[in-house]
């Protein structure tokens, strides 16, 4: 049976701007503020947590208002998806029982605002891969590697793995059987010599449906990582080096478009790339370690790792940091808008980013910087 639970928000925390009034879509134009105008509104992280002492570890809005998390009592037990149509306001537990011995669930994934997918862990050599198609009702629909990097879908039933045999498998069938159809094996000079060197894929990005990339290494000696990408939905790949000197290890990659892409590395050196991949040029920024990238649009994107907030509101050109005093530690997070964005972590944290009126006011709050509007 479904549980509903409504929440009292309190314990406000200011967080950086996206200058995004309520009251008009995102990226509307808007006049700038006269000198010494007095701003009429402001940013701030308010919780709007789930009501259980567990540890989420995944959450996905699909809009500023619906979104799922995932977690559980701990790995090991209580797993858990809860949902949300009123961003946060009240939550519904779809699937699990935050007090069973069942695994916890994490890397929510979605397709659109219906077809999702969740992986559950398992004692075997691959984990319970969970989808929904109506966006209430969850069911097995397959397995993933236990040993994985990162797993992306284009379509309910297209799907693409990077394991820790060096490939990247694919599914047509929502994750019930597998094939690989990229290993990461590449020839380049290393230390003045040609060599064939394997790599790792740490993470995949698909901008739409034909075009897609993965990024993985590091390669011998730093010399350099491996770009892989693909323009017929997968079905065949390229790679390259790039990047020299860095490490794709625990990185994140999104493209904002079919050429536009965002790299963190592994220390947390941020770069960009507007050619598909084939140049990256570094950018000012310095990102917390593991963090995932998320864009709401072209322009505003964020990362959040543990109290480390990571944002840009120029398409990545330039990242700035500062540290928000959540409660617990974050874990994931998911920005639907640039007006609107969710933090998760431990005891059932649930942090939502806004746009307030200036006199709001809150238990908490801290001030925080404004980014401007479109």
């Amino acid at each position: 049976m479904a549980v509903i639970v409504s929440l009292t928000l309190c314990g406000a925390i200011a967080a950086p701007s996206y200058g995004q009034s309520p009251a008009k879509k995102a990226g509307a134009a808007k006049a700038p503020a006269k000198t010494g105008e007095r701003p009429k509104f402001k940013a701030i992280w308010e919780p709007v947590n789930v009501p259980e002492d567990i540890e989420l570890k995944s959450v996905h809005f699909v809009s500023a208002e619906e979104g799922w998390v995932a977690g559980g009592k701990n790995v090991m037990q209580g797993g858990v998806i809860y949902h949300t149509k009123d961003g946060g306001k009240t939550w519904e537990l779809q699937i699990g029982d935050p007090a069973s011995s069942d695994r916890g669930f994490d890397d929510l994934r979605f397709v659109d605002a219906t077809h999702g997918f969740a992986v559950q862990g398992s004692p075997g050599a691959t984990h319970n891969l969970f989808a929904t198609s109506d966006g209430q009702t969850w069911i097995p629909s397959g397995t993933v590697p236990e040993h994985r990097y990162d797993y992306f879908f284009t379509t309910p039933a297209t799907g693409f793995v990077a394991d820790w045999a060096h490939r990247i498998l694919r599914t047509d069938d929502g994750g019930k059987t597998w094939r690989p159809v990229y290993t990461c094996k590449i020839k380049t000079e290393i230390g003045g010599l040609t060599r064939e060197a394997d790599c790792y894929m740490h993470s995949i990005h698909f901008p739409d449906s034909g075009v897609g990339y993965a990024i993985g290494g590091p390669l011998p000696q730093n010399s350099g990582n491996v770009l892989a990408k693909t323009e017929d939905g997968g079905a065949t790949w390229i790679d390259w080096v790039v990047l020299p000197g860095e490490s794709a290890s625990e990185s994140s990659l999104r493209f904002l478009d079919a050429k536009t892409g965002v790299f963190r590395a592994k220390d947390g050196k941020m770069f960009r790339t507007t050619d598909g991949g084939k140049t990256w040029t570094g950018v000012s920024g310095q990102a917390a370690l593991k963090s995932g990238l998320s864009f709401a649009d072209a322009e505003v994107g964020w990362m959040i790792h543990y109290r480390r907030m990571t944002y840009t509101a120029n398409g990545g050109k330039s990242w700035l940091s500062r540290e928000v005093a959540f409660p617990a530690m974050v874990e994931d997070s998911s920005l639907p808008a640039r007006d609107r964005g969710y933090a998760v972590g431990n005891h059932g944290m649930v942090y939502r980013y806004r746009i307030v009126p200036i006199d709001f006011t809150a238990k908490g709050m801290l001030a925080a910087p404004s980014l401007g509007t479109k």
